[in-house]
C-alpha cells in the first residue's frame, strides 16, 4: 500500500470508527435468547450503547448460560472477568447485596415499575451498601411481585403447614417459614419444574413470567394472586473494566443506565408477565385463586412477624424501610 493511502485509511478509521477498534464487552444471560428479558430488554439495550458510543464499543450478548449456565454464578462471571456485564438474581448469592432483599417483603412492591423506580432510588440516595459499592450498577430493579403457584390448594395461610416451598430470595423464604411451611432454598428458575415434578416442593412464590419461561405451568395446578414479595434484579458490570473505557464508551453506557433502565426494565417486566399470564392460563389447567380483602387481611397478619424480622435483622433496617416505603409510595402516585 502506498504511503498516500494508507494514511487516507487510517483517517477514515479514526474518523468513523470500526468494530477493529471498539471494546468488546461480554453481556451474560443465564435465560434463552428468546425470553422476554434477554430478547427485549437486554439486547435492546446493547444495541443502543453500542449506538451511541460512536464506535467505541461492541457489547455482545452470551444467552442461554453461554459464558456459565448456572444463574447463581453470573455474579462470579463479573467479578472474574469471564463476563464483563451480567443480569444477576442476588437471591441465588444469600448474603450479596442483602439491603436490597427489602423488595422481598411481603405486600410492599406492587409492581415491577414502582418496585423498580423505589429500588434505584434507595440506591441512589447511598441506603444501599456493601457489594452494591464494588460493581458498576447498570439498573437495579425488582421483578412483579410472586404469588403462590403451587400443586396443592393454597388459600389461606393455614394450608402452607408442612408444605416443601421453594422461593428465590432469602427473605421470602423467611416468609414461608413463618406459614409454618418448610423453606427450601438453593433451586434456580431452570430447576424449578423438575424439583415440581418430582415431589421435592409442593410450589414456590413465583409470577407468570418466571412460569412461563420455565415451564412451571406444566407442573402447578393452583395460583394464589397475592403479592407475597418481589424478585430484587441486578444488572452489574465489572468496576475496574468500566474505569478502563475510554469517556465516550463511559458516556453511552451511563446515558442508558442507572434511573432510565431501571425504570424501563420494570415497565417492560410488567407488560410481559400480564402477556404471559393469558398465554399460561390458556395453555395449562390452572386455577387462579383471587382473594377478596377477609383473605387478604388473613395472609398479612401471618406475615406481619416478616416485616418486623427484616428491619431488626439489618444495620438501620428501619431508616431502609421507611425510605423505601416512602419511595415506592412516590413511584405509586407517578404511575
Amino acid at each position: 500500500m502506498k504511503l498516500r493511502d494508507f494514511l487516507i485509511a487510517t483517517a477514515a478509521t479514526v474518523a468513523f470508527g470500526t468494530t477493529a477498534t471498539a471494546e468488546i464487552l461480554r453481556f451474560s444471560s443465564f435465560e434463552p435468547p428468546v425470553a422476554h428479558v434477554t430478547k427485549n430488554i437486554l439486547t435492546p439495550w446493547a444495541e443502543k450503547v453500542n449506538a451511541a458510543s460512536e464506535g467505541t464499543l461492541d457489547i455482545q450478548m452470551f444467552p442461554g448460560g453461554t459464558l456459565g449456565r448456572n444463574p447463581a454464578q453470573q455474579l462470579k462471571l463479573v467479578e472474574d472477568g469471564v463476563a464483563d456485564i451480567a443480569w444477576v438474581i442476588p437471591g441465588y448469592t444469600p448474603g450479596r447485596f442483602d439491603q436490597g432483599t427489602i423488595g422481598e417483603l411481603p405486600f410492599l412492591v406492587p409492581n415491577g415499575t414502582v418496585g423498580s423506580e423505589a429500588m434505584w432510588s434507595v440506591y441512589e440516595q447511598g441506603l444501599l451498601t456493601g457489594d452494591y459499592e464494588k460493581f458498576k450498577l447498570i439498573g437495579v430493579m425488582t421483578s412483579f411481585p410472586n404469588a403462590v403457584a403451587s400443586t396443592a390448594e393454597v388459600r389461606t395461610p393455614a394450608d402452607m403447614k408442612g408444605l416443601n416451598f421453594h422461593a428465590p430470595g432469602p427473605t421470602m423464604l423467611g416468609a414461608i417459614n413463618a406459614l409454618g411451611a418448610v423453606p427450601v432454598g438453593g433451586i434456580t428458575g431452570p430447576g424449578l419444574a423438575e424439583a415440581i415434578s418430582r415431589g421435592l416442593i409442593s410450589g414456590t412464590f413465583t409470577q407468570y413470567g418466571a412460569i412461563e419461561t420455565f415451564r412451571v405451568g406444566e407442573t402447578v395446578s393452583y395460583y394464589l394472586d397475592m403479592p407475597l414479595g418481589a424478585t430484587p434484579m441486578l444488572i452489574v458490570m465489572n468496576q475496574a473494566k468500566f474505569d478502563s473505557l475510554p469517556d465516550k464508551a463511559k458516556a453511552a453506557i451511563d446515558q442508558y443506565s442507572g434511573k432510565v433502565f431501571s425504570e424501563d426494565f420494570g415497565k417492560s417486566f410488567d407488560q410481559y408477565v400480564g402477556e404471559a399470564r393469558e398465554r399460561v392460563l390458556a395453555a395449562n389447567d390452572i386455577t387462579e385463586i383471587e382473594p377478596d380483602e377477609a383473605l387478604t387481611q388473613q395472609w398479612k397478619d401471618a406475615l406481619s412477624v416478616s416485616t418486623t424480622e427484616w428491619i431488626a435483622g439489618h444495620e438501620n433496617g428501619q431508616a431502609l424501610y421507611d425510605t423505601f416505603v416512602a419511595a415506592i409510595e412516590k413511584a405509586s402516585a407517578a404511575n
